[in-house]
């Protein structure tokens, strides 16, 4: 049969891209559609998690939700934030632009095989649970971590994470604790961060504990950064946290220091682009400084030694301009008349 849009619905409508129908459409619920729909519908224009929530009738937290599925899949991204977090004003007509497409120059990875990200339906999770102990322990355990039955789009997000993605019990017991523990227990915000995990091949019980080890630091650092930089988005982007991982748990480096960082970036540009700042702490990583009163020392030693040069530099022009105006001008004798 073919459907119709009656009138000129169709001339008044917006653009869907082809793989949100055609790699992800399956794989979400409707709250998700809900919320892309929302942000394709005011391309270029800024919308807060509260505005979503109002207009589509929703939890923040569940719009929180929705929007990390749109990030981890790289479906969706977020500009840089100017300094001192200033919240746009809420309305129907949001001003600034928040979500964008992912960047052109970016390559995606190569869709795996649809059978990978297939859902399991109803008849499948039941013969898995009948014919797997593994899998009805599992179920049954996850119930204890998260305090709840799980239905069925329970049992359909952890046997999609479990059978399609590979992740074994372990690191989705570890997974299921770690998002209730940040308040962060819908099966769409589990589904997404179990693929973002395993993805990048986090695995094992090591390796989820020390990614859980890691998100935790930048969840401590992060609350005591946005304070005294005045952001004010609740948590890190994704496209900030590799940043983070790298200054706090590869270089070891300090919360002073990456402040120090934030205030050189913040005296030359109006973003806030850590970007930037990794630039400056890379400086100062291979220059041997660890400390900002390091950085201070060296900056004032600059400082002093590009202010004598200007010095000498002054003091040999007017010597010089001294003798040539000597040379230039020689004195000239007259003969005194009688």
């Amino acid at each position: 049969m073919v459907y119709k849009f009656s009138g000129t619905m169709l001339e008044k409508g917006f653009t869907v891209p082809n793989d949100i129908v055609d790699k992800h459409l399956r794989l979400v619920g409707g709250e998700q559609i809900k919320v892309l729909l929302l942000l394709l519908r005011h391309p270029g224009k800024d919308m807060s998690v509260s505005y979503i929530a109002g207009k589509l009738k929703l939890s923040e937290e569940e719009v929180e939700d929705c929007l990390q599925y749109w990030f981890l899949t790289g479906v969706i991204s977020e500009t840089e934030e100017s300094i001192g977090g200033e919240k746009p004003e809420e309305g129907d007509a949001p001003q600034k632009y928040v979500p964008k497409a992912a960047k052109p120059e970016a390559t995606p990875a190569p869709p795996p095989p649809a059978v990978e990200y297939s859902r399991p339906g109803p008849a499948e999770i039941a013969t898995r649970i009948s014919e797997s102990k593994e899998i009805s322990d599992m179920f049954e355990d996850l119930q204890k971590i998260l305090g709840r039955t799980i239905g069925y789009d329970g049992q359909c997000t952890f046997l999609l994470l479990h059978d399609r993605f590979g992740l074994p019990p372990e690191v989705i017991y570890m997974l299921a604790d770690y998002c209730v523990k940040n308040g962060k227990s819908g099966y769409s915000y589990i589904e997404a961060v179990g693929k973002s995990w395993a993805t990048n091949e986090i695995d094992s019980a090591k390796k989820a504990a020390e990614k859980i080890e890691s998100l935790s630091d930048i969840d401590k650092f992060w609350k005591k950064f946005a304070l005294a930089a005045g952001i004010s988005n609740p948590k890190p982007t994704q496209k900030q946290i590799p940043y983070l991982e790298k200054w706090l748990r590869e270089r070891l480096m300090s919360f002073d220091l990456i402040l120090k960082a934030y205030e050189e970036m913040a005296e030359h540009t109006g973003k806030l682009s850590f970007a930037y700042m990794d630039k400056v702490l890379e400086n100062w990583y291979a220059e041997g400084f660890r400390t900002p009163d390091e950085v201070n020392a060296a900056q004032k030693a600059k400082a002093e030694t590009r202010k004598a040069a200007k010095a000498d530099d002054g003091a040999s022009y007017s010597l010089d301009r001294f003798t040539q105006k000597s040379i230039n001008n020689k004195p000239v004798y007259k003969r005194k008349e009688k």
